[in-house]
């Protein structure tokens, strides 16, 4: 899997899809610089593209670096404004600093059919409405 995708990653160097694919597996092997590097080429080549962009907002809020998740999330948000996942990891960013504009993106995130994305954003209002987790 991985050489396959370093091998299109050759053949195709622009293409996002091979980008995030490849940053995926690196990141499962352990290799989080490397994938955190490809995950910013291909969301510098494609920002609204919602799987890359999410994935390295993730990656951003891992380290504390909230601010730069949501300038990360912001062109997506232009593109797909209702896109769960984003909304998710918009309120994450927020949640330290604008609790107000946090809950209007949870409250998006909950309108999908991902369980996992809707208890994520219902356990972070649960949070800022200042509720122990469950």
């Amino acid at each position: 899997g991985r050489r396959l995708l370093e091998e299109a990653l050759l053949v195709a160097p622009g293409s996002v899809e091979v980008m995030h694919g490849l940053a995926r597996a690196l990141d499962l092997a352990g290799e989080r610089a490397r994938a955190v590097q490809l995950l910013e080429h291909a969301n510098a080549r494609a920002p609204s593209e919602p799987e890359p962009a999410c994935d390295l907002a993730m990656a951003l809020l891992e380290k504390g670096e909230d601010a730069r998740a949501e300038r990360v999330l912001a062109p997506v948000l232009e593109a797909r404004p209702d896109h769960p996942r984003t909304n998710l990891y918009l309120g994450m960013a927020l949640a330290k600093t604008d609790a107000d504009r946090a809950r209007g993106h949870l409250a998006k995130a909950r309108q999908t059919g991902d369980a996992e994305v809707k208890e994520q954003a219902a356990a972070l209002e649960r949070v800022l409405a200042g509720e122990p987790l469950r």
